[in-house]
C-alpha cells in the first residue's frame, strides 16, 4: 500500500516538465527536418536550415557531418537498405503512439485524482515516455540518416539518462523507501532491470564525470564508425557507373549494362555531346548524373518535370524503355577526384542538361535545358 501511495506524482510537476521539454527541445529541430521535407512545403521551410547546412558543407573539417550514410531517395541492390524507410516509419509512429499512451495514463490519473499509475506500461519500465520517444527518435534517424543526426541522437540518449536520474533523485527524496523499492524492481528504459555495479558509489563526483565523458566519447566514436561502415555498404550497393570525370547513379533498380547503354545512347547524340563539352570545359570538371524513368521525380535532383505536391514520385509500372538522364556539374571539395570519391566530395550541384532516351529505339528523343529556379538551389541535400 505504501508503494502505491508513493507513485501518483512520479511523472508530474516540475521534474516531468523540465525533463520532457528539455530533452525534446534538444532533438526537435532534427525531427522537424524530416517532417517538413516530407511535405509539399519543404522548399519554404528549408530556408531555415540552409545557413547551418551551408556552414557545415563549406568546412573541410565539418562537411562529413551532413552526409547521408544510408540512401535517401535511390534504390540499391540491398534489400535491407531499401527497407530502411519502412522500418524508420514504423519505429517513428509506434514510438510516438507509445509516448502518447504513457502521457495519457499519467495525466488522466492526475486530473481524475485516481491515485497511482501502476498499470499498463508503468508496470514494466519506470520511464516509458522517454523510452518511446527514444524509439520515435531512432525511427527519425533511420528516415533522415545524416551523421550529425546520429551524433545528436546519441547525445540525446545521454541527456535523457541524466535527466531521468535527476528526476528519480527528486522522487527518492519525496517518497522515500517506497520509491526506492519500486526503482529496485523495475527497469529504467527496458522491461528488465540492469543492476548497477557497487564500485560506482565509491567514485568521487570528478571520477564519475570523467567516466561519463569517456563513455560518451567512446559511444559517439563507435556510432560514427558503424555509420561509416553502413555508408560504405550504401555506396557499394548503389546502381552506379563511374568514369574518370563522372559518377552516374540510377535512382531505380537497373542492370549495369543497361545503365551503360543508356549513357552511351545519350553521348552518341551530337547535340548532347556538344552541350556537355560546353558545360564541362577544363580537366577538373566533374559531373554527377542521374538516371531515372521519365515518369519519376525526386525533389533533390534538379529537373524539369515537377512532382506536383510530392517530394518524390516513384511509380512501379513505368516503361522500361524510357529514361531520362539529369546531367549536373558539381563543385568538388578536392581536386582530381574520380569514381566513388566524387560522391564524397560534392560541395555544390549545378544543373546542366536533361536528356530523354528511348532504349529500344536507341535514340535521344528529347533534350531540355535546365530551369533557372530549382527547388533546392545552393542547398546541400541528399545526393543519393
Amino acid at each position: 500500500m505504501e508503494k502505491i501511495q508513493a507513485l501518483p506524482d512520479m511523472k508530474s510537476g516540475k521534474a516531468i516538465k523540465r525533463t520532457f521539454w528539455g530533452a525534446s527541445a534538444f532533438y526537435a529541430l532534427i525531427a522537424f527536418e524530416f517532417l517538413y521535407m516530407a511535405s509539399p512545403f519543404a522548399v519554404y521551410f528549408y530556408a531555415v536550415y540552409r545557413p547551418a547546412l551551408n556552414f557545415f558543407n563549406h568546412s573541410p573539417l565539418l562537411a562529413w557531418l551532413i552526409r547521408y550514410f544510408m540512401p535517401h531517395f535511390s534504390q540499391t541492390s540491398s534489400a535491407i537498405l531499401n527497407a530502411h524507410n519502412i522500418v524508420g516509419g514504423i519505429l517513428a509512429v509506434s514510438g510516438f503512439l507509445g509516448f502518447c499512451i504513457g502521457a495519457c495514463q499519467v495525466y488522466y490519473h492526475k486530473l481524475a485524482k485516481k491515485g497511482a499509475v501502476t498499470g499498463g506500461i508503468y508496470n514494466f519500465i519506470r520511464h516509458p515516455q522517454y523510452a518511446c520517444f527514444i524509439i520515435c527518435s531512432f525511427g527519425l534517424l533511420i528516415l533522415w540518416p545524416r551523421f550529425i543526426v546520429l551524433i545528436m541522437f546519441t547525445t540525446m540518449l545521454f541527456v535523457y539518462y541524466y535527466l531521468a536520474r535527476a528526476e528519480e533523485r527528486e522522487c527518492e527524496a519525496k517518497f522515500g523507501q517506497s520509491y526506492i523499492d519500486y526503482k529496485n524492481t523495475t527497469g529504467m528504459f527496458l522491461p528488465i532491470r540492469i543492476p548497477k555495479g557497487r564500485s560506482q558509489a565509491r567514485r568521487t563526483k570528478v571520477q564519475r564525470a570523467f567516466m561519463a565523458a569517456g563513455i560518451y566519447i567512446i559511444t559517439i566514436v563507435a556510432a560514427v564508425l558503424i555509420a561509416t561502415g553502413i555508408e560504405n555498404l550504401t555506396l557499394n550497393s548503389l546502381y552506379t557507373v563511374y568514369t574518370k570525370d563522372s559518377a552516374n547513379i540510377s535512382v531505380c533498380s537497373i542492370e549495369k549494362n543497361k545503365m551503360e547503354n543508356i549513357l552511351n545512347i545519350a553521348l552518341s547524340n551530337d547535340e548532347v555531346k556538344a552541350r556537355l563539352n560546353e558545360v564541362g570545359k577544363g580537366n577538373k570538371t566533374r559531373f554527377l548524373n542521374y538516371i531515372l524513368p521519365t515518369t519519376w521525380y525526386a525533389a533533390e535532383i534538379p529537373m524539369n518535370s515537377g512532382g506536383g505536391f510530392s517530394a518524390h514520385s516513384e511509380a512501379s509500372d513505368y516503361d522500361r524503355n524510357l529514361y531520362k538522364i539529369i546531367y549536373t556539374k558539381v563543385g568538388m571539395r578536392k581536386d582530381n577526384v574520380s569514381g566513388k570519391d566524387i560522391l564524397l566530395n560534392v560541395v555544390r550541384i549545378e544543373p546542366a542538361l536533361e536528356v530523354w532516351v528511348n532504349v529500344s529505339d536507341r535514340k535521344v528523343y528529347k533534350i531540355l535545358g535546365m530551369p533557372k529556379n530549382v527547388m533546392y538551389k545552393n542547398t546541400p541535400v541528399a545526393i543519393y
